[in-house]
C-alpha cells in the first residue's frame, strides 16, 4: 500500500483535521489524529467526542471509537496561568487497536 504525506483537511470552517495514520509518518497503529479547532468547535468536541468523531469522520466509519478519555488540558495552578479566552485549540487523539482512545488538548496562546 502506498503511503501518503499527512495533509490538513478542513472539514468545515473552524475544524481542521490531520490524520497521521496511513501516512509516511504513522503507517497504521496507533491511529493518531490532530485537530485544529476554534474555541466553539472545541467545546462541541468536549461535549460529545463520539458524536464529533462521527460528524467529522475522524475515525468513523472505518474504525469508530466507542470510548474516549476526557481531554487532558493544562492545569489551573498558581504557576501555570490559564490561557485568556483562547480562540483556537489543538487536540491530539490517539486510538489503539481496540475502540478506545485518549485525548490531550492545548489552547493556542497569543503573544
Amino acid at each position: 500500500m502506498n503511503r501518503k504525506p499527512p495533509t490538513w483537511e478542513e472539514r468545515e470552517p473552524g475544524v481542521r483535521v490531520l490524520k497521521l495514520y496511513e501516512t509516511d509518518l504513522n503507517p497504521d497503529w496507533p491511529r493518531i489524529v490532530i485537530l485544529d479547532l476554534t474555541a466553539e468547535q472545541f467545546r462541541e468536541f468536549e461535549r460529545d467526542p463520539l458524536g464529533f468523531d462521527k460528524k467529522y469522520n475522524l475515525y468513523y466509519p472505518e474504525s469508530p471509537i466507542s470510548w474516549i478519555s476526557s481531554c487532558a488540558k493544562p492545569p489551573h495552578v498558581k504557576e501555570v496561568l490559564p490561557a485568556r479566552d483562547p480562540t483556537r485549540w489543538t487536540a491530539i487523539i490517539i486510538k489503539g487497536g481496540m475502540t478506545k482512545a485518549v485525548c490531550a488538548a492545548f489552547p493556542h496562546e497569543s503573544s
